[in-house]
């Protein structure tokens, strides 16, 4: 199918989801098709959306403990698998009204929630179904509704959605995580030379103890711009304790053109590691500190061990980790998890997406 017409399906938990969404309708429009990107936040109950993406950010800024506990339990076909499908389906059903409108070929999902919506769905329009996995583990609410194809980060993904769904991982293409392209770009040159830059982020949310983390990177010798998020309290508390420091820059939300030139003019990035955000350091070339505070249990403990055994990142669980680790990475270390990273880089996941719905 040359010119296919595309639905984008994501939700707003988090940033990385709709930004992956974005890149793939960008990429489809540079191709000149016609891609529609929708939150289904949008089209859900008010109590409903309310309580999945306020519990969520609640629950990881919170209570990370049992959100990975949630996480993982829904990971086997048990009750709370059974009733967050049950809730999936019940409460996305405007969702026929936008592909009855639209008519399109495909509908992809950069989000697992309308996954359950959709089965009835396409008997009934004949569309077809892709997923776009935005971390490294495949869990169970990424299978859910029997999809046509889907778009894993890595070789390893593969293997587990084979070893999980054999008959699905037959329909897999390896592609990486949609980001922007101005990661790809590599606009802005890093110096290995002199004085050594941070960028000390938790995420969009901006949780986790940004504070501690970054008075360690100043004991450690290390300038830092501390990226607080949409989390308004954290940005005012960075102010106000390091706003007279030179050595420090706190900034609030920041688009992606702003992250990627951090990215690609820093020595360090000291984050959680989000999907989006662990192939934006790839294609940067930035050497990743995972600090365990910041990290949502789950989902982002596998991204974690893929930096770490591809030599593109280092794990601190606490703060005297952290100090250890920061006197470890010397120039030659730092260099090498730079190359490491950049091996493994894919800036093209969004094209290599779009060439793929055309040709299946």
């Amino acid at each position: 199918m040359d010119n296919p017409k595309l639905l984008i399906l994501s939700a707003s938990t988090g940033n990385g989801h709709m930004s992956a969404a974005f890149a793939i309708a960008a990429e489809a429009e540079r191709a000149g098709l016609e891609a529609v990107v929708v939150d289904v936040m949008d089209v859900t109950p008010d109590a409903f959306t309310s309580w999945y993406r306020g519990g969520y950010e609640k629950l990881v800024k919170d209570r990370p403990e049992l959100w990975g506990h949630l996480y993982k339990s829904s990971d086997r076909p048990l009750f709370n698998y059974g009733f967050q499908t049950v809730l999936d389906f019940t409460f996305t059903s405007k969702i026929r009204k936008l592909i009855a409108d639209m008519r399109p070929d495909w509908v992809v999902c950069t989000h697992s929630l309308p996954q359950p919506r959709l089965v009835p769905l396409r008997r009934e329009f004949g569309f077809r179904m892709g997923i776009v996995v935005t971390d490294l583990y495949v869990h169970r609410m990424w299978l859910r509704g029997r999809p046509d194809a889907f778009f894993v980060p890595q070789e390893w993904t593969k293997e587990v959605l084979r070893r999980r769904k054999p008959r699905l991982g037959a329909h897999c293409v390896v592609t990486g995580i949609p980001i922007h392209p101005v990661f790809g770009e590599r606009k802005f040159e890093r110096s290995w030379g002199g004085e050594k830059w941070a960028v000390v982020s938790s995420g969009g949310i901006g949780g986790g103890p940004l504070t501690d983390a970054v008075k360690v990177m100043l004991e450690s010798g290390w300038r830092v711009r501390v990226v607080a998020g949409r989390n308004q309290a954290a940005f005012d508390s960075l102010t106000t304790v390091f706003g007279g420091d030179d050595r420090v820059v706190v900034l609030g939300h920041i688009d992606a053109a702003k992250m990627a030139e951090l990215m690609q003019t820093s020595h360090l990035l000291v984050s959680k590691p989000g999907g989006l955000t662990t192939f934006e350091s790839l294609a940067s070339g930035i050497p990743f500190c995972v600090y365990w505070p910041f990290l949502i249990p789950g989902q982002e403990e596998g991204n974690a061990t893929f930096l770490r055994d591809i030599g593109a990142g280092v794990i601190a669980h606490n703060l005297d980790e952290l100090r250890s680790a920061l006197g470890k990475l010397d120039d030659k270390r730092l260099k090498a998890m730079s190359a490491a990273g950049l091996e493994q880089a894919l800036p093209d996941a969004a094209a290599k997406i779009v060439q793929a719905l055309r040709e299946l």
